[in-house]
């Protein structure tokens, strides 16, 4: 952009200079950072570069550029005033952003650590019903295997009191019989 400006200003270019206070130091810069306007001879003409945030807006005027070595000095002077502002604003906004950023991740730290502490409480909360209910389970399976082990006994003693009535029986039918 700068070899830009000096190309423009072997052709007839001239300038308006505006102050603005720089932020950067006590310096005064001769172009305001949004706007450079540049005056060439008529017709009126624009011209936008991609590079930067700002456009150079091209029209005609009777003040000179200056194009002695200290004034083009002072003009690249104004320029770099211009671009360290520009390049201060961007390292504002880099920091905003970075704090963002880090706000963020605070935000969604402290979202997980509540998250992971919730589960964490959770799955204990399970594990002590599911050993609970296996507790509960082995005792059930506990009572109801003495109740088969029980029942088989006391099925062991009918056939064995059956057995006895039917020879009771068979000893009682002969004993009839033969009377």
């Amino acid at each position: 952009i700068l070899a830009q400006v000096l190309k423009l200003s072997s052709i007839d270019l001239r300038a308006e200079a505006a102050t603005y206070p720089s932020s950067s130091s006590d310096r005064q810069c001769a172009f305001p950072v949004p706007l450079l306007l540049i005056y060439p001879s008529p017709p009126f003409s624009f011209f936008e570069c991609s590079s930067l945030s700002f456009p150079i807006i091209i029209m005609a005027d009777s003040m000179a550029m200056p194009t002695g070595l200290k004034g083009k000095l002072a003009s690249l002077e104004d320029f770099i005033c211009m671009q360290n502002e520009e390049l201060a604003a961007q390292r504002q906004e880099i920091e905003a952003l970075r704090g963002d950023k880090s706000n963020i991740e605070q935000h969604y730290q402290g979202q997980l650590q509540e998250m992971k502490k919730t589960m964490v409480a959770d799955v204990q909360r399970m594990q002590e019903e599911v050993k609970k209910h296996f507790m509960q389970q082995k005792a059930e399976n506990s009572r109801l295997q003495q109740q088969i082990t029980t029942l088989k006994g006391e099925k062991t003693s009918l056939q064995q009191q059956i057995l006895g009535l039917q020879r009771r029986i068979q000893e009682i039918e002969e004993h009839i019989g033969t009377d």
